[in-house]
């Protein structure tokens, strides 16, 4: 099943449910039952939102051998907190508030949190959670030399897209995860080879971290295909997954009203 938020004609936030190239209202509970309602639109038709609305966004880094400072030795992943304020819609225009700064897109796999966990067996965690989604882990180079994953680089509104929706069913033991800017691929790497599986990551955390309905848990940044690439004002950036979908967002240096 695939679970999608959209906006009505008065701006007001539903739950849906998508079934081939149409949503249909979701009658329920979606963390607990829904049932299919009336067809409200193709997808194309509507204003695609978040699929969720997370108090935080718990992301891992430096999860695939070949990330820079990755090192066999870790016996255990980079942690940061990512605010709810971050999260940005599917094809929302994703704003540089530090313009003088470079910065870039980072494709990764999501896991969307469905019980409220803590201390959960990593043979349990499947049933805690509700499915997987998209996000991209926008990043800004930071002021001195500070690490880029302080605050200042991670934490700017809108710097989180998330999307296009929640698969329930989806099967994410080995993917392909890519990030694809203006067309070209320049990250590539498959699920199977993080350092650290998502099961793993969830029961992990939830050992010293309550993770909470509707919380996004980021697994990691596959290795570039390139060398380093920047984003420029207007590059198109797309982070997409294997059977999973794409998410595809434009990054801007200052607010426009062109699309």
């Amino acid at each position: 099943m695939k679970i999608v938020r959209y906006s009505n004609l008065n701006g007001e936030a539903h739950f849906g449910y998508l079934e081939k190239n149409n949503v249909y209202e979701a009658l329920g509970e979606p963390l607990k039952e829904f049932k299919k309602g009336k067809n409200v639109g193709s997808l194309d038709s509507l204003k695609l939102l978040a699929p969720c609305s997370p108090s935080k966004v718990i992301a891992i880094a430096i999860n695939f051998p070949g990330i820079e400072k990755y090192s066999p030795l870790m016996k255990e992943p980079l942690v940061f907190i990512k605010p709810g304020t971050c999260i940005a819609n599917p094809y929302d225009q994703i704003v540089n508030p530090f313009s003088d700064l470079p910065w870039w897109g980072e494709a990764e796999l999501a896991v969307v949190i469905k019980k409220k966990m803590r201390n959960v067996n990593q043979n349990n965690v499947r049933e805690n959670i509700l499915g997987f989604t998209i996000g991209n882990d926008v990043t800004v180079e930071n002021i001195e030399e500070r690490d880029h994953h302080l605050a200042r680089s991670k934490c700017a509104d809108a710097f989180c897209p998330v999307g296009p929706w929640i698969d329930t069913e989806f099967d994410a033991t080995d993917c392909l995860i890519e990030a694809v800017q203006n067309g070209e691929v320049i990250r590539r790497g498959r699920s199977s080879q993080q350092v650290w599986q998502w099961p793993k990551i969830i029961s992990w955390l939830s050992t010293w971290m309550t993770l909470e309905p509707w919380d996004i848990v980021l697994t990691g940044n596959p290795p570039d295909t390139v060398g380093m690439r920047y984003v420029n004002h207007g590059d198109i950036y797309t982070a997409r997954i294997e059977g999973l979908g794409e998410l595809t967002n434009k990054f801007l240096l200052r607010q426009t009203n062109h699309g």
